[in-house]
């Protein structure tokens, strides 16, 4: 190794194998990984999920689970599973056995652990080295393009000796070509923060920014940046230079590549892992592309190119892939009897002015009328894919892709039923802790909604209405309570670490706006959901947490 420019310091490769370690990650709950949203989109591809009927008992593994915010709520929506979380960040760990503790879960462990060790050595996940791994789920967010290659070398092959045989494997990670502009951004952010003050990232990141800004020139200007990477600007624009743990623990990695998807699915083949299916449930539809890329895709026999051509026509940036280490083709008949019978039913549907669908492949449009019939139908509760096929009139592949469209924007919920019912009591105690801890000034934005198995978005100002003093409606009384707690946690916030002072809450118009939508538009939703709130139902008993 050559000498360290003046000014820089060099970065040690430690126990974090060059991945950020100096702040803990973002704490955030995505549907894409709740087993009964996998299951759904093996099935929909004609795969047998792990699991052969909702309820059934099945084990989980997170592979590099951050702070473990989602997989608590997890395994609170599905006490039938067992599930475990790895992470070698010894802050998230404890984090996430905290918080385990804190919302009474004893269905979730978490573990220190060190892919690379546990490639050689597995046993901590409940297995040999050689032996077939228990596991019907395993689950890597993100993290295979954050690390360097050797580390994801060693994720793979853990995930693919940890799956039990037909299990899945969600994979999310970034893409190219959708990231391209932000290399440039990610190299300068790097270099900022190896010259930079350790205590001030912050400054890192506003600085590069400013310079990219600089080099691209004002708009029109042809500047060789900016003819390079026209979108560049517009990705700086939206950067949130205000989130500094999540700014480091994105792009202060030395492993930090976005990959073609050629280039994951040849890796993840080398471990036996072959693509089945993807999280992202419009996805799952090509025949959605639009013309002339579906007739250019349809006539491409060759799988890796097909999904190379459909990432580069439409700049994919991330993809939430499916893999098998082995799987099972369902017979034809197989498959319609199990689609025919899935039960869904009504999360949040709000009304809306237009039925315009974003995805990966651009904005797809549906005629209200369809959209609405199947929000009608199922306002008396949940029914059948064979069911609401017949109530709205249309043949069951187009009442599939509909539905497909509504749980992607989480207007619908795969429905539970007894396994449902069975987890309420857990997640309405879970559920008032959360709540508690949102409070409190923790960035937690999700609840546990059992009927379907997975999260609802929560706000902090959501969660202090549920907790402000006595029942019912906000009153004048509770309204400066809330004023009251939110210039408190704003004033909080801007005492935290790397000086990055957020804006003290005020009670404004558009707070009052949330308060009053919360209580008059999304209650009945949540508690139709089992996600039950303090405020508004009995009380749960007190529980202390350091």
């Amino acid at each position: 190794m050559g000498p360290v420019p003046c000014g820089f310091r060099a970065a040690p490769v430690g126990w974090d194998h060059g991945y950020s370690s100096r702040d803990t990650y973002t704490a955030h709950f995505h549907s894409e990984m709740a087993p009964n949203w996998l299951d759904f989109a093996a099935l929909v591809k004609g795969h047998a999920p792990p699991r052969r009927r909702e309820g059934a008992s099945f084990r989980y593994l997170e592979l590099g689970c951050g702070m473990g915010f989602g997989l608590c709520l997890l395994a609170a929506l599905y006490p039938e599973g067992r599930f475990l979380g790895v992470d070698f960040h010894p802050d998230h760990i404890a984090h996430g056995r905290r918080l385990a503790e804190t919302l009474g879960l004893e269905n979730l462990r978490f573990q220190e652990a060190d892919f690379v060790d546990l490639q050689a050595d597995p046993s901590p996940l409940g297995f040999e080295r050689g032996e077939t791994g228990p596991y019907h789920y395993v689950a890597a967010h993100g993290i295979a393009t954050w690390v360097v290659e050797p580390v994801q070398q060693a994720l793979l092959a853990v995930a693919s000796a940890a799956l039990l045989p037909g299990g899945l494997f969600y994979n999310s990670y970034k893409t190219l070509p959708g990231w391209l502009p932000l290399t440039a951004f990610q190299q300068l952010v790097r270099l900022e923060l190896q010259r930079g003050e350790p205590a001030l990232p912050g400054e890192a990141f506003r600085r590069a920014t400013a310079t990219l800004a600089s080099l691209l020139g004002e708009e029109g200007q042809a500047t060789p940046l900016r003819n390079l990477l026209p979108t560049l600007s517009t990705e700086l624009d939206d950067l949130r230079l205000d989130n500094v743990p999540y700014l480091l623990g994105e792009y202060d990695n030395a492993g930090w590549q976005p990959l073609y998807v050629a280039e994951m699915h040849q890796r993840c083949a080398a471990h036996k892992l072959r693509p089945v299916a993807t999280a992202n449930l419009p996805e799952l539809f090509e025949e959605l592309l639009p013309e002339p890329l579906r007739s250019q895709v349809n006539g491409e026999p060759n799988g890796l190119i097909r999904q190379t051509l459909i990432d580069l026509a439409c700049a994919r940036r991330f993809r939430r892939d499916l893999f098998a280490r082995g799987s099972v083709r369902l017979s034809p008949d197989a498959w319609r009897r199990r689609l025919s019978g899935l039960r869904l039913r009504r999360r949040e549907t709000p009304s809306r002015q237009d039925w315009r669908f974003r995805t990966s492949f651009g904005e797809l449009s549906v005629p209200p009328a369809i959209c609405e019939a199947m929000e009608a139908a199922l306002a008396p509760g949940p029914r059948s894919l064979a069911e609401l096929a017949e109530a709205i009139g249309q043949p069951p592949v187009e009442a599939l892709r509909l539905a497909a469209l509504l749980l992607h924007e989480e207007r619908l919920g795969l429905d539970r039923g007894e396994a449902g019912a069975q987890a309420q009591a857990g997640c309405e105690r879970a559920n008032a802790r959360l709540l508690q801890r949102m409070a409190e000034g923790w960035g937690y934005g999700s609840l546990a909604a059992p009927a379907v198995g997975s999260g609802v978005d929560c706000s902090l100002v959501e969660a202090l209405c549920c907790q402000a003093p006595g029942q019912g409606p906000l009153g004048a009384t509770e309204e400066r309570w809330l004023l009251e707690r939110l210039r408190e946690l704003g004033a909080r916030s801007a005492s935290t670490a790397n000086n990055d002072v957020k804006p003290v809450y005020a009670l404004d118009e558009k707070t009052l706006y949330v308060v009053t939508a919360f209580q008059r538009d999304r209650l009945p939703f949540l508690q139709a959901l089992g996600v039950v709130l303090a405020r508004f139902q009995p009380r749960s008993p007190g529980h202390a947490d350091a």
